[in-house]
């Protein structure tokens, strides 16, 4: 089936990000999170003077040297934070929370 291992767990961990981002939409309101476009939607990013996107995502994938696969925008009690889900050269999934203002 497989090739290689890595292959393989990329394609699992891909399976299970794209499972949980496509939970309605009260259950990701639930846990204080929406999605990029969401928050494009509401003004976030002007109205919270949040960091451009797109300077985080490569920041975090330089870090850790892999994938950025999922990105939302939530809430936290220090302030608005970017929560990012990385695919990382081994396979492995990591959730990530980052500062987003």
């Amino acid at each position: 089936m497989c090739g290689q291992i890595t292959f393989c767990r990329v394609l699992a961990a891909l399976g299970i990000v794209l499972l949980l981002g496509s939970m309605p939409l009260p259950v990701q309101a639930q846990r204080g999170c929406m999605t990029f476009g969401q928050a494009r939607k509401l003004g976030l990013f002007a109205k919270f003077n949040l960091r451009p996107a797109g300077v985080v995502k490569n920041s975090v994938e330089a870090r850790i040297g892999g994938k950025v696969v999922s990105f939302l925008v939530c809430r936290s009690g220090s302030g608005p934070v970017y929560q990012l889900t990385v695919v990382t050269p081994n396979g492995s999934v990591q959730n990530i929370r980052v500062p987003a203002q």
